[in-house]
C-alpha cells in the first residue's frame, strides 16, 4: 500500500496516479500472496512510466521549441542573464544544438561569467566538429583562452563546399552527362508560394522538384526516394551536405541515374541522395546549366534552350552575371540603399527577397539589423535555423528597383563568406531570361 501512495504522489496530476490506484483496487480482490502482489504492482508500475515517458516526450518538444524563441528574444534585446536562463533550461533537452549553445556562451561571456563561457564555447567544438559555428567559438577562445589549440575538426569548411539557402555539399558529385532531346521545349511549373514545381522522371518514377538555381546539384531525400518506388543507396553515407538555415551537415550519398525532365533526358545523372528528408527534392544547376532558360511566371513556363543550340530567347534588358564554376554560382552586381555589391541568383531561396548568411554580412552590405527585428524559423537541407527578419528601403539590381524588400540575417549558418541570396521574390513581376553562353540575364517587365 505504501509503494502503491508514493507512486500516486510522484505522478500527481497525472492520470497515471488514477490507473495505478484503479487497478490496485482490481489486484486486492485477486487472492494473490504478498509477494505476488508486488510484482504484479511492479509490472504495473514499469508500464505506466512508459507511458509517463511518450507523454513527457510530446511535452518536451513543445517545450523546447518555446524555450527557444524565448531565448533568441532575450538575446536579441539584450537581456542576457534571461537569455542564459532560457538557452541552459533548452540545452537541458538538446544537448548537441551547436547553435543554442554558442549564443548561449556569447550571453554568458557578455555577463563576465568567463568559466561558463569557455566551457560552452568548448561544447560547440564537441557538438558541431568542422561547421562554421566551431570556427567561430575556436576564434573566441584564443582570445579567452592563450593556452587553447584549435583543432582541425573544429575549423569550418571553405567556402567553395557551401552552395545554396537550402543545400550545400562538401563532396560533389561529378558531371552530368550530355541531354537528350529537342533543341528547345517548354516545361510548365507548379507554382507553390514563391517555389516553381516541376514534375521530374527519376528512373521513369515521377516526383516533384522545385527549380533551384542556388543549388548546384540535383538531390532528393532517401526516404521520399524509396516512396517513389526507388530502392535508396545502402551503407554508410559517402558524402556531407549544409545549408544556410544551420551549420549541421547532413549524409549523402551519390547515384546515377535516368533523370527526365518534359522532353529532355540525362541517361547518366548524377543524383544526390541526402539522409534528411525536411526539404523539397531539387533541381539544380547539374541540370539548368546545359541550357539558356527563360522564366515566364506569369503563364508559369520555362523555355528551355541548349546551349550552343542558337535558339535564343533574350528579350529585354540586359544585365551580365559572372558565373562560377565552383559551385555552379551565378553573381549579380546590385545596390542595396546605395551600396554597390555583389549578390548570388537562387530561386530556391523564397523565404525572403534577400538572405543574409549572418548579421555581420548584413551590416557590412548597408543592412544592419534593426532594433527589434522579429525573429523567424527557416527550414532546409540540414535542418532548421533562426534568423532576423526585417525590411530594408531601397534595393537595386539591374532594372529591377524595389521599395521595402523584406530580408533575413541568419544567426548561424554554414556559407562561411559567400554572397547574400537574392531571392525569387525580387523577380516577381519579370520575365527573365539566363544566358550562360553570353553571361547575361535578359529582362522583360511583365
Amino acid at each position: 500500500m505504501c509503494l502503491v501512495q508514493m507512486l500516486c504522489l510522484e505522478f500527481k496530476g497525472i492520470a497515471v496516479a488514477e490507473i495505478l490506484t484503479r487497478r490496485l483496487a482490481d489486484l486486492s480482490e485477486d487472492s494473490l500472496s504478498e509477494e505476488g502482489l508486488c510484482s504484479k504492482l511492479l509490472d504495473l508500475s514499469f508500464a505506466s512510466l512508459c507511458a509517463v515517458a511518450i507523454t513527457f516526450s510530446a511535452v518536451g518538444a513543445a517545450f523546447s521549441a518555446t524555450k527557444i524563441q524565448e531565448a533568441y528574444l532575450h538575446y536579441q534585446a539584450h537581456r542576457f542573464k534571461e537569455a542564459t536562463v532560457a538557452f541552459d533550461q533548452y540545452i537541458l533537452t538538446n544537448p548537441h544544438d551547436a547553435n543554442a549553445i554558442y549564443y548561449d556562451a556569447l550571453c554568458h561571456q557578455q555577463l563576465g561569467n568567463m568559466l561558463r563561457a569557455k566551457s560552452l564555447y568548448r561544447q560547440v567544438v564537441q557538438a558541431s566538429p568542422g561547421s562554421q559555428v566551431a570556427s567561430y567559438a575556436e576564434s573566441i577562445l584564443v582570445k579567452l583562452d592563450p593556452s587553447y589549440r584549435p583543432s582541425s575538426s573544429g575549423v569550418a569548411a571553405p567556402p567553395s563546399q557551401s552552395t545554396h539557402s537550402n543545400f550545400a555539399a562538401s563532396s560533389a558529385p561529378s558531371e552530368s552527362s550530355a541531354i537528350q532531346g529537342p533543341d528547345q521545349a517548354d516545361v510548365y511549373y507548379r507554382p507553390n508560394g514563391k517555389q516553381m514545381m516541376l514534375t521530374v522522371e527519376i528512373n521513369g518514377h515521377p516526383v516533384e522538384m522545385m527549380l533551384d538555381t542556388g543549388a548546384p546539384v540535383i538531390c532528393i531525400g532517401r526516404e521520399q526516394l524509396r516512396s517513389i518506388g526507388i530502392t535508396p543507396p545502402a551503407g554508410a553515407p559517402t558524402g556531407q551536405a549544409g545549408g544556410s538555415s544551420n551549420s549541421s551537415r547532413v549524409g549523402t550519398w551519390g547515384m546515377r541515374t535516368s533523370l527526365k525532365v518534359g522532353p529532355f533526358t540525362d541517361p547518366n545523372c548524377m543524383l544526390q541522395v541526402l539522409q534528411a528528408d525536411d526539404n523539397n527534392a531539387l533541381l539544380g544547376q547539374a541540370f539548368i546549366k546545359h541550357f539558356e532558360y527563360q522564366v515566364d511566371q506569369s503563364a508559369h513556363r520555362i523555355r528551355f534552350n541548349k546551349k550552343g543550340s542558337g535558339g535564343s530567347q533574350g528579350q529585354g534588358i540586359s544585365m551580365p552575371f559572372t558565373f562560377r564554376e565552383q559551385g555552379n554560382r551565378i553573381i549579380v552586381e546590385g545596390e542595396i540603399n546605395g551600396r554597390r555589391s555583389n549578390f548570388m541568383m537562387d530561386t530556391g531561396n523564397s523565404g525572403t527577397g534577400i538572405s543574409f548568411h549572418s548579421p555581420e554580412q548584413a551590416a557590412k552590405y548597408g543592412a544592419p539589423v534593426p532594433e527589434g527585428a522579429s525573429i523567424r524559423s527557416f527550414s532546409g537541407i540540414s535542418g532548421s535555423g533562426s534568423a532576423y527578419v526585417y525590411n530594408i528601403n531601397h534595393l537595386r539590381i539591374g532594372p529591377i528597383d524595389c521599395n521595402d524588400v523584406t530580408v533575413a540575417a541568419h544567426m548561424i549558418n554554414g556559407f562561411g563568406n559567400e554572397e547574400p541570396l537574392l531571392g525569387h521574390e525580387i523577380f516577381e513581376g519579370w520575365q527573365y531570361t539566363v544566358d550562360y553562353d553570353k553571361k547575361v540575364i535578359h529582362l522583360l517587365r511583365r
